[in-house]
C-alpha cells in the first residue's frame, strides 16, 4: 500500500453533468451497489456527490454512486471536480499509480474492486432524485401495457427492421424485417389470421367453427385469435409437414387432420368441400383478399417508413412465395409509390424441392398476377437451411426455412451496394426435425 498524499484539494462547485461525460475508474460490488440503489430509492435523494478529476472526467470517489444511478437509467449526476495531483490518494493495488488509474479509465478498462481510495472531505448534498431521471412521458403504449393478448398482436405493429451487419459493409445496408415478432404463431401468418377473421366478424360470417389448410404458422394463428373469440378450430395439414406441428395446433384446442398431400394448396378443394357440408367458414388463406390487404396496409407500409426513419429508400426487397399475399402486396406498394427504383424479388423452392412456408408459382397464386416481380430465385430446401446457419451463427438469429430460403436467395443476388430489406417470415424453432436431419447428414 503507498499513499500519496497533496495538501488541500479545492473541490469546484456541485454540478449536474450528464452521465456520459464521466468516466469509470474501478469496478464495484454489485452488493455494495444494490444497498446505495436501495437507500436512493427509498430517500428519492442523492446525498453524496461523485468527485472526479477536473480535466479527464475520470471518478477518484463514487464509482458505487455512479452505477447505482446507471441501474435508476439516471441520465444526469451530481458531481464535484477536483484536480487529482493536488489529491491524496491511496494506493491499494501494486504498481499503481495516478497516471496508471487515468490511463485505465481513458482505454475504458476499470480497474478492480478497491484499487485505491482518495482521502476527501466530500459534503453532503440534498439532491432529488427526479432531477437525474431523464424526464418523459411514459405512456401505456411505449411500456407496452396490453389490454388484452389480441391488443397485444396489432399494437405491437411494426415488427421490428434490424440492420444485419453481417452482410452489410459502407456501400450496401441489409435489413431484415422480423415477423417472428408476432405473438401468436411468431408469425408473419398472424397478420393474415387477424385480418381475415376479422373481416369475416364484420360481414358477419363467422360460424362456430373454422376450417383452414395450413402447413403450421396460419393454423397457429387462427387457433390463437379463434380461442378469443369463443370459436373452434378444424385445422388440415399435408402428410409433408414436420410432427411437432400437430402438438402445437391440440395444444391450443384445434382438431387436426393430416391429409394424404404433398402441398397445403392441394387439400383446398378438399377442405372447402368439407366445410360446406359441415356448416363451418372456411377462410382459405389462398383466395380471401383480407391476405394482400393486411399487407398493404400494414407490412408494406411499415417497411417504408421504418427505413424513412434512417433516411433510407430501398433498392431491393426480397421474400418467399406462400400465398404470395405478404410480397405481392409489398410489390404492389412499392412499385407504386417509386417504379422501377425499387426492385422487388420472389424466393420459391427449386423443382421437386420442399421449403416449409414456400412454393413453386406454377402451384398456383393469386395476388402473384397482380403486380410485378423484377426476379424470382429458385433455391433448394439444403441452401434454406444453409441460409438459416448463416444468419443464426453470425447475427444470432435463429430464422426458420423460407426466411434462411430469402437469405441465401440474397447472397445469389446481391450487389456490393444498395439498400436491401429481406422478409424473415418467422422463427426457426418448429424446424427442428428438419435442423437435426441436416446437422446429422441425414
Amino acid at each position: 500500500m503507498r499513499v500519496m498524499k497533496k495538501k488541500n484539494p479545492q473541490l469546484t462547485k456541485l454540478e449536474i453533468v450528464d452521465m456520459q461525460e464521466i468516466r469509470e475508474s474501478m469496478h464495484v460490488d454489485l452488493n455494495d451497489v444494490l444497498n446505495l440503489y436501495a437507500k436512493i430509492v427509498g430517500q428519492r435523494i442523492v446525498d453524496v456527490p461523485i468527485i472526479v478529476d477536473e480535466k479527464s472526467m475520470i471518478i477518484l470517489r463514487g464509482n458505487d454512486i455512479y452505477q447505482a444511478l446507471d441501474l435508476l437509467l439516471a441520465e444526469k449526476a451530481p458531481i464535484l471536480k477536483v484536480d487529482i495531483s493536488n489529491v491524496e490518494v491511496t494506493l491499494l493495488k501494486a504498481g499503481l499509480t495516478k497516471e496508471a488509474i487515468i490511463e485505465a479509465a481513458l482505454r475504458g478498462r476499470k480497474l478492480p474492486p478497491r484499487s485505491f481510495t482518495v482521502k476527501l472531505d466530500v459534503p453532503r448534498i440534498n439532491v432529488p432524485l427526479d432531477r437525474l431521471l431523464k424526464i418523459e412521458k411514459k405512456d401505456r403504449e411505449k411500456l407496452k401495457v396490453y389490454g388484452s393478448t389480441l391488443e397485444l398482436l396489432y399494437a405491437g405493429w411494426p415488427t421490428p427492421l434490424v440492420r444485419l451487419n453481417s452482410l452489410s459493409n459502407e456501400s450496401r445496408s441489409v435489413w431484415a424485417k422480423l415477423e417472428g415478432y408476432n405473438p401468436f404463431s411468431n408469425s408473419v401468418k398472424d397478420r393474415i389470421g387477424f385480418s381475415m377473421i376479422m373481416e369475416a366478424r364484420q360481414k358477419s360470417n363467422l360460424r362456430e367453427i373454422l376450417y383452414e389448410a395450413t402447413s403450421t404458422n396460419t393454423g397457429i394463428a387462427l387457433a390463437s385469435i379463434a380461442n378469443l373469440l369463443g370459436i373452434k378450430t378444424k385445422l388440415f395439414i399435408p402428410k409433408t409437414i414436420q410432427k411437432v406441428s400437430d402438438i402445437y395446433l391440440r395444444v391450443l384446442g384445434a382438431e387436426v387432420v393430416r391429409l394424404p398431400v404433398g402441398l397445403t394448396v392441394e387439400a383446398i378443394s378438399q377442405v372447402d368441400s368439407q366445410a360446406k357440408k359441415d356448416d363451418a367458414l372456411h377462410l382459405n388463406q389462398f383466395e380471401n383478399d383480407a391476405n394482400f390487404k393486411i399487407h398493404l396496409k400494414h407490412t408494406a407500409r411499415e417497411i417504408d417508413e421504418q427505413l424513412k426513419a434512417v433516411d433510407l429508400t430501398p433498392t431491393c426487397i426480397i421474400g418467399g412465395l406462400g400465398t404470395s399475399g405478404h410480397m405481392s402486396a409489398i410489390s404492389f406498394y412499392f412499385k407504386t409509390k417509386y417504379g422501377e427504383k425499387v426492385q422487388v424479388v420472389g424466393v420459391q423452392p427449386a423443382a421437386n424441392e420442399v421449403i416449409l412456408g414456400i412454393r413453386r408459382i406454377e402451384t398456383g397464386m393469386k395476388w402473384y398476377h397482380w403486380t410485378c416481380f423484377d426476379k424470382v430465385v429458385d433455391v433448394t430446401q439444403e441452401e434454406a437451411i444453409r441460409g438459416c446457419l448463416k444468419i443464426a451463427r453470425k447475427e444470432g438469429l435463429l430464422i426458420g426455412l423460407s426466411a434462411g430460403a430469402v437469405a441465401y436467395a440474397f447472397e445469389k443476388i446481391a450487389k456490393e451496394n444498395g439498400v436491401y430489406v429481406l422478409i424473415f417470415p418467422d422463427t426457426g424453432y418448429k424446424y427442428a426435425e428438419q435442423f437435426e436431419r441436416y446437422l446429422l447428414g441425414g
